[in-house]
Formats: structure tokens, sequence, C-alpha cells
């Protein structure tokens, strides 16, 4: 079957692809660019994936900044310069009116002011973030269809995370024989270990600074 275009009476189509199966005996049969594959559509079934030629590159440069990227959103928090005196403020105010039986409310501290001018930053850094990877996602779905990979996986699952995007693109690339398919995931793994241990360690120093901050304005 894997004979070049003929019996059909036509220019051959120039992209690989589905097309109508010139044999008939198909809805549609994939051309990968010079032959037909064995590769169709059954009635009412999808279509398969075929695998892609050998040396085909599915790792463009939109995969990486993908797995790479949100090591950005794992620093970000440093960006923030902590108050934790209004903590302390908050709660001697709060222990003053327990102490003379006041029931006036006493306001918390507002959040913005108590992560200080990288509240700001580092919310704004966070949504450009969100949908820069987004973007890529969909660009990168978009290459692969260009190189040959039928029904890659869908690029909305970013929305949910980019992890899932690059998880859900890896096991496709694999099975259509992608070289490296796995390589992008396995950086995005260890970049989301980067960012869940940079993310404890400030909060853990973060912590550690309003104890210690509100022990002695209340000691």
């Amino acid at each position: 079957m894997n004979e070049g275009w003929g019996g059909a009476g036509t220019a051959a189509p120039a992209a690989p692809g589905w097309y109508p199966d010139p044999w008939g005996q198909a809805p549609q049969r994939y051309w990968e660019g010079s032959s037909w594959t064995p590769q169709t559509v059954p009635v009412g079934g999808k279509a398969q994936r075929p695998r892609l030629p050998e040396g085909t590159p599915v790792q463009g440069i939109g995969i990486w900044l993908l797995a790479v990227l949100p090591i950005l959103g794992a620093f970000t928090p440093w960006l923030y310069r902590v108050d934790t005196s209004s903590i302390a403020d908050y709660l001697r105010a709060v222990g003053h009116a327990s102490e003379s039986g006041s029931s006036a409310y006493v306001p918390p501290p507002d959040v913005s002011g108590f992560l200080g001018a990288g509240y700001g930053i580092v919310s704004l850094v966070g949504l450009v973030l969100t949908v820069g990877l987004v973007v890529l996602a969909y660009q990168d779905s978009k290459y692969l269809a260009r190189v040959g990979v039928v029904r890659p996986f869908h690029w909305a699952w970013s929305i949910l995370s980019p992890i899932i995007y690059v998880i859900g693109r890896s096991v496709v690339v694999r099975k259509v024989g992608g070289a490296g398919a796995f390589a992008p995931m396995w950086t995005a793994i260890v970049v989301m270990a980067i960012a869940q241990v940079s993310a404890v360690i400030w909060a853990a120093m973060l912590v550690g600074s309003i104890l210690d901050q509100v022990a002695t304005a209340l000691g």
C-alpha cells in the first residue's frame, strides 16, 4: 500500500495528512508526504496516529520554554517585602480591646500593605506568566500538527496547569515515535520540584519571622 499517488487522476497532496482514500477502502487514508500509509479512518471512527518519519523534529522551542519558564513563578514570592510588624500591631490592638472589654471591630492588616510593593509586581508577573504559558502551549500544539502529529494533545489543558499539557503532549509524541519524547516532561518535573522547595523555604522563613516579631512585640 506504500505506493505513490495513483489511480486517483489528481495531483498528490503537498502536505502530510488525512485525505479521502483514493482506493475507496476507507473514508480517509493517511498521506505521509510521499506515499500512502496503511493507516485509515474507519467509518465513524477517529483518525489513527501514524508514526512519524525518522528524524522528525518534535521538540520545538515552544515546548522547552513551556517546561522551564514556570521556574519564574518559583522565585517571585522572594520579591515580597513582608512587614510583619503590622501583624504584631493587630494582635496588640485585639489584646487591648479584649482587656478593656471593648466590642469595637479591629480591622486586620491589609494584604497589600503586609506584603509590600512586591505584591503588585508578583501579581502582574503571575498573570503574564499564566497567559504566556497558555500561548506557548497553543503554538506548540500547532507546531506538532505541522510536523505531522495527528490529534496532538490539546493546548487547553495548559489552562489547568502547564505540567498537565507537557505530560499529555509527551505521551502523544511517544506514541508516534518522536525522538526524546519525554525530555521536556522530565525537565518540567525538575522545575516543578525546584518551585516546591523554594516555596517551602520561603514560607518557613516567613512564619519564623512573623513568630519572632510577634513574640517580641507582645512579650
